[in-house]
């Protein structure tokens, strides 16, 4: 009797423990920038699925590819069975809608500025029981960030991003932020959305004191009335991941583009 009751204690006892074992979260994520952030929380063995652009850190490269942000494979999504499916944009009602059917929570991760990650930051620690790595990813940001904004001397330079160059495109929303913090001032930070296109025309007459030439861009303007291209200050093979990217390199990028301008 008595080795019956220590059988049955010892197998109340082994079921709590596994109960309370942490148990590890099937997530897909179908943004770069949100790839990045869930290995900085430490939840790289989470992963089971990726867009075909997350490429950091290098052991993402190895994750079953599942198509685009805006274009995944949802067959195989469906699939992989994952819990978790982290975007930066909307799939559209009706995927969304069958996938939250299926039982899988969708979480958006589209920050506007560097505040807006922090938000981001904290809510995929809270959810994934990973909060004091989120404080600790955001506390290193703040300090580096922070340790940038007493570098700045001199007149504030504007800056102008150039994704494309026919049509001329750039960027807002969160490179503007960016730049600002690295010491900067975006001379396109009215573009309405995230990307658009930028007339030759207003580049001349908001007139940047550098041009940062991202991604896919043959040529720049070659007006002498530019400060940027009469003072040789245009900078190109810059990394668009670093960049353009809203994730926890984002204060590596901010110390960068620091030196660049007050260089």
């Amino acid at each position: 009797m008595k080795k019956i009751s220590l059988l049955l204690i010892s197998a109340v006892f082994l079921l709590v423990i596994a109960c309370k074992a942490e148990t590890i979260p099937r997530i897909i994520s179908l943004a770069p920038n949100a790839t990045e952030i869930l290995y900085s929380l430490g939840l790289g063995s989470s992963i089971i699925g990726v867009d075909d652009f997350s490429n950091y850190p290098e052991e993402a490269k190895n994750i079953e590819r599942l198509g685009t942000f805006n274009n995944p494979n949802i067959e195989k999504i469906i699939l992989l069975k994952p819990e978790y499916l982290l975007v930066n944009s909307g799939l559209g009602k009706a995927k969304e809608e069958y996938l939250n059917s299926l039982g899988i929570k969708i979480i958006k991760v589209s920050p506007k500025t560097i505040e807006g990650l922090y938000v981001d930051i904290r809510k995929l620690g809270i959810i994934f029981n990973k909060e004091q790595n989120a404080e600790n990813i955001i506390q290193d940001m703040q300090f580096r960030i922070e340790r940038v904004s007493q570098t700045r001397r001199g007149v504030t330079p504007k800056v102008f991003v150039q994704l494309f160059d026919d049509p001329l495109v750039t960027v807002s929303s969160f490179i503007s932020d960016i730049i600002r913090l690295a010491g900067g001032e975006n001379i396109a930070s009215d573009i309405k959305d995230e990307a658009g296109i930028f007339s030759y025309e207003a580049l001349i007459d908001r007139n940047p004191d550098i041009i940062l030439v991202v991604g896919f861009s043959g040529n720049t303007s070659n007006s002498n009335t530019i400060n940027a291209i009469k003072n040789k200050k245009i900078y190109r093979d810059l990394d668009p991941d670093l960049i353009l990217r809203p994730g926890p390199r984002a204060a590596e990028t901010i110390e960068m583009l620091n030196k660049i301008f007050y260089e």
